[in-house]
């Protein structure tokens, strides 16, 4: 069950939790930072990375290293650090790039533990003006189409374009379901959704349990499975990080900054009027689906306009529903 908690609140024992798992600044800014992101958004990537110690660095990580440089590409070893720190690394090196040459490539490798909600970092490229584009790489959870073997992880992309208003941002994995929805799902007793996962023996399943012993499912089939592979080749293979099959755990995430204005000046007044011209377009009138007990959805909607606007709402209450356990947990932690 949701209780709802004041965002000074949470944010302050989101920090002492952090700093009771021995994280120190400024990594554990970052990382609350990013988690919060996602909570204040609905997302599954947000606080229950807390509780699945998904936001922990290695024991003995070194320093963070710039590899390969060149004017507009370079490779970062994590040293083990977090993964949401290592990105957000990578995306602040790949802002001085861009700034520079009008365009960037960063990919990044050895680290082990969760980025967050990539579309955080892609928003913080757009917010400066630059289309942001990151991929991240994941532990084998998802199974190519056709087959039943976790290859891949969720492998997620994240695209943000910078506007006259706020950034406009796509981030979405290209499984059928994430991974840390499973650990929901499983966590609040709830079945997943149908279609999106498979068991050990590769039949369909419903039970996040099963799933977990099993792989999830691509979105969209052979065309969701082939995007999959595609990001799998742009973060793993090209970052020298883990690939299925291997035994090590090294991560990989690439960042791609674009300045559009290296091209056209007016590429922000030009995708802010295709944003006013699709949301004035013509919407459907009826269910699409024609299930009549459903409520007619009418509405142009954007990518991440809906989670946009849930933040935006819980920002000016200054109030955010969070599961019940795991604000407990939560506190508990912080209180250690």
């Amino acid at each position: 069950m949701n209780q709802t908690v004041a965002l000074d609140e949470l944010n302050q024992i989101v920090d002492k939790a952090l700093c009771n798992l021995g994280i120190k600044n400024p990594e554990r800014d970052i990382i609350r930072e990013v988690l919060m992101y996602a909570e204040m958004r609905g997302s599954s990537q947000g606080l229950i990375k807390i509780k699945e110690r998904t936001v922990l660095p290695d024991k003995n990580c070194t320093d963070i290293k710039i590899e390969n440089k060149m004017p507009s590409i370079c490779r970062i070893d994590g040293g083990g650090h977090t993964g949401m720190y290592v990105l957000h690394t990578a995306t602040t090196v790949a802002a001085e790039c861009v700034r520079t040459n009008g365009i960037a490539l960063v990919s990044t490798h050895n680290t082990r533990s969760s980025t967050g909600a990539i579309g955080f970092y892609a928003n913080h490229l757009a917010q400066s003006g630059y289309i942001g584009m990151v991929l991240a790489g994941s532990p084998k959870v998802m199974a190519m189409e056709g087959g039943i073997d976790p290859v891949f992880g969720t492998n997620p992309i994240a695209i943000a374009i910078p506007t006259k208003t706020q950034p406009l941002v796509l981030d979405m994995a290209t499984a059928a379901t994430t991974w840390f929805a499973v650990i929901s799902a499983r966590d609040n007793n709830e079945k997943l959704p149908l279609d999106s996962a498979l068991d050990a023996n590769g039949q369909p399943t419903v039970s996040p349990i099963e799933a977990m012993s099993g792989a999830l499912k691509t979105f969209g089939g052979a065309k969701g499975s082939g995007l999959a592979l595609m990001f799998e080749f742009l973060t793993g293979v090209l970052g020298n990080a883990s690939l299925f099959g291997d035994s090590e755990d090294n991560r990989s995430n690439t960042v791609i900054a674009i300045d559009p204005s290296a091209i056209d000046d007016g590429f922000t007044d030009r995708a802010s009027q295709l944003v006013a011209r699709l949301k004035s377009s013509r919407a459907h009138s009826a269910n699409i689906q024609g299930d009549k007990n459903k409520p007619v959805n009418n509405t142009i909607r954007l990518p991440g306009e809906q989670s946009n606007a849930r933040a935006t709402k819980r920002q000016a209450k200054n109030k955010i529903p969070i599961d019940g356990v795991l604000l407990d947990h939560l506190t508990e932690l912080a209180d250690h």
